[in-house]
């Protein structure tokens, strides 16, 4: 016989007369009846077992076993093992009656024994089912070939699956292909992949289900070509047909290998094989689909499912805001609003994600509203979600207050704040949030520090930059990659410290990328140092020769330099390139619907008033001492031509369409595309302050606070 588990003894209960097994129930006399009639057909099951199996609770069960202890039934092994079963495997059971019903047994069956392992092993209740079978080997009792899968399951570590495995070989089972499955199953729970493939390859007779689970191991262990491999072995050396389990496990590890020809294949096999009908499996090629990048795939797979279930609901969504296409995901909400289906946790999440990019406050509002009506569960990730909306969105005391309202926060979450904090220009709450964050004993992570790097670049804040950012690898042992590199260079080139900075970009551990350099070709256009400007757009331009935003921003330093022929030349060889610098674009949302405005847009239905509104902004700007800067406009063109230019930004419009769409009193919030230009930034601060409004731009940099003719970014953008 195998040798017992190293494990600790468990203690059976103890047979006394107080034990309740042997107390007589009264029982009912509809049970009483059922059990008293008599059957005189052999054939036939006992009226103690028909009544088990029509058993709902355990206090019909106890009636049923006080009979049986009258009748003298229960000593029979085969139905006293239906009362542990009931007990150990039945929602309404209790394994602890069924240990005291085990230990009454004068010769219970492996059946029995295994009713309990199974029950302790459904019930999460690992270490049970383990010193149970201990105590199973410690009586003499045998186990059979079903003893082992449970047992597989419930072993939490190497350790413990390592010396079943080993009982299982000793006791002749190992070879059963049931308990292999469920062994390469508890190796890969247990982090073994190397174990768990050669158990798979040693099997003599590989079922669907051993390919299967075998597909699905590697899948989990972040190894898909070779679960893609697998597969494909599967098919064409071995000839085994793939069940639904199969063809699951295969796509989720193309999807990890965005392996699209693949997944194309599967699809087709699917459909030729009459496999189309099947929810999950549909609802698993939508997903992979918008993985790999397919979303109209997907999308077309969603409109032609007969049956489509919330999790089908959600990765459509979801796939629409991966693909910045946000508006199709908030149309397909509404859609599913009109079918009666209503929103989880998951939706939620995506749906707000939509709108942190597209700046919709008042839509996201309206999510966080009906949130609280559907009595939708805020967890860590929606509510990390909800901070992320309201920062990005610019009402960054809200986003405080549902911080604090949350029970429980991550790492995530606290990061969420402190980005928000940093791209509002609230640098100080946001380095109070990091210390608080040290203070509650929750460790920052590489993402928090690009949120203080940022916080300290736009407030200016070098000494504090330069110490956090030596605090990474010396404090938290986090190695700083280039997004790190790029936020100190950013820091010290802001500051004026282009030298520093160009001498960092030298020692860095990696080649620096655009982000890098083009922050510092950034700051020596603010602070007019042309040589350094020259040597940065030279390496962004041996890493993209076709980025244009390198050309503009060159072409205005030559211009601010009074270089008007090296300005000139820049742009010619722009144009000799053909390219364009990006159209600068706008959104602004008014009573939830979200407009769109590109330079010198006259596609809007109210373009006339909106153009009315333009010129008495410009009109009252010029009054008031506004005088264009024309070095942001790129092409030759005369004075006037320019002044007109400036004046079509998209920002511009989109301001006037708030002024004219908005109450007196209600901020005005844009987001944009592209970085702000000097001429509007100057603009929106006199506009803020010649129509009394609070103006918050976002653009891809940073959020601007206008009020009262200053900008909360302090020149820092």
């Amino acid at each position: 016989m195998a040798a017992p588990l190293t494990l600790h003894h468990h203690i059976k209960p103890p047979l006394s007369s107080e034990n309740p097994l042997l107390t007589r129930n009264p029982t009912s006399a509809s049970t009483i009846g059922m059990i008293a009639s008599s059957i005189d057909d052999p054939n036939q099951p006992h009226p103690c077992i028909v009544s088990i199996e029509k058993c709902s609770n355990m206090s019909q069960l106890k009636q049923i076993h006080a009979q049986m202890l009258r009748t003298g039934l229960f000593f029979d092994p085969f139905t006293a093992s239906k009362i542990v079963a009931f007990c150990s495997l039945q929602d309404s059971g209790s394994l602890q009656y069924a240990r005291l019903v085990f230990s009454q047994i004068p010769n219970p069956t492996s059946y029995t024994c295994n009713s309990i392992i199974r029950g302790c092993t459904d019930k999460n209740l690992h270490q049970e089912a383990l010193l149970f079978y201990q105590e199973m080997m410690v009586q003499g009792l045998i186990p059979d070939r079903y003893t082992f899968p449970s047992l597989f399951k419930s072993c939490r570590n190497s350790s413990e699956g390592k010396q079943i495995h080993c009982h299982s070989t000793k006791l002749g089972f190992a070879s059963d292909t049931y308990a292999q499955n469920t062994l390469m199953n508890m190796y890969s729970n247990c982090g073994c992949l190397v174990s768990a493939r050669k158990v798979f390859d040693k099997m003599e007779d590989k079922t669907v289900v051993s390919w299967a689970t075998m597909i699905g191991v590697h899948a989990q262990w972040d190894q898909p070509n070779e679960a893609v491999r697998l597969f494909d072995r599967m098919m064409k050396s071995e000839n085994v047909k793939p069940n639904e389990v199969t063809l699951v496990n295969v796509l989720t590890a193309c999807a990890r290998a965005r392996d699209l020809a693949m997944v194309k294949r599967i699809h087709e096999y699917i459909d030729e094989h009459g496999f189309g009908r099947h929810v999950v499996l549909n609802t698993v090629l939508m997903d992979v689909y918008c993985k790999c990048g397919c979303v109209q795939l997907a999308r077309d797979l969603f409109d032609k499912a007969q049956e489509k279930n919330l999790f089908s609901w959600n990765i459509m969504i979801n796939g629409h805001v991966e693909d910045s296409n946000y508006e199709e995901a908030l149309l397909l909400f509404r859609e599913m609003q009109t079918k009666g289906i209503k929103g989880d946790k998951v939706t939620m999440a995506s749906l707000l994600l939509a709108c942190t990019h597209l700046g919709a406050l008042e839509l996201g509002k309206w999510l966080h509203a009906y949130i609280k009506k559907q009595r939708i569960d805020v967890d860590v990730a929606l509510g990390t979600a909800l901070v992320d909306m309201y920062a990005k969105c610019g009402s960054i005391e809200t986003a405080i207050q549902v911080f604090h309202e949350m029970p429980e926060k991550d790492v995530m979450t606290w990061t969420a704040l402190i980005l928000g904090l940093a791209m509002c220009g609230q640098a100080e709450n946001a380095l109070q949030y990091f210390d608080e964050m040290h203070i509650k004993g929750v460790k920052p992570d590489a993402i928090t520090f690009v949120g203080v790097l940022a916080a300290c670049s736009h407030a200016g804040f070098v000494d504090e930059g330069i110490s956090h950012f030596n605090s990474m690898s010396d404090t938290y042992g986090i190695q700083p990659t280039i997004e790190h590199y790029g936020g100190l260079v950013d820091i010290l080139g802001r500051a004026g410290r282009i030298a520093e900075a160009e001498e960092l970009i030298k020692s860095m551990p990696m080649a620096p990328d655009q982000f890098v350099l083009g922050g510092l070709l950034g700051a020596c256009r603010i602070h007019g140092n042309l040589e350094a400007a020259e040597r940065a757009a030279k390496q962004l331009l041996e890493i993209d020769p076709y980025h244009s935003g390198t050309y503009v921003l060159l072409s205005n330093i030559y211009k601010s330099s009074k270089k008007w022929e090296e300005a000139k030349r820049t742009r010619e060889l722009m144009a000799e390139r053909g390219m364009r610098k990006p159209p600068g674009c706008s959104q602004i949302e008014v009573h939830g619907v979200v407009h769109e405005f590109v330079k010198g847009d006259s596609s809007h239905r109210q373009s006339s008033e909106i153009n009315e509104m333009l010129e008495d902004m410009i009109s009252k700007l010029k009054n008031a001492g506004y005088v264009p800067d024309k070095s942001e406009v790129l092409f030759d063109m005369a004075e006037e031509e320019k002044e007109t230019e400036l004046s079509l930004h998209s920002e511009k419009l989109a301001i006037a369409f708030g002024l004219l769409s908005t109450s007196v009193g209600t901020p005005i919030r844009v987001v944009k595309n592209l970085r702000i230009c000097s001429d509007c930034h100057s603009a929106t601060k006199l506009i803020s302050k010649l129509y009394n409004r609070e103006i918050i731009v976002r653009d891809r940099n940073r959020f601007h606070h206008f009020k009262d003719g200053t900008c909360s970014c302090r020149g820092f953008w």
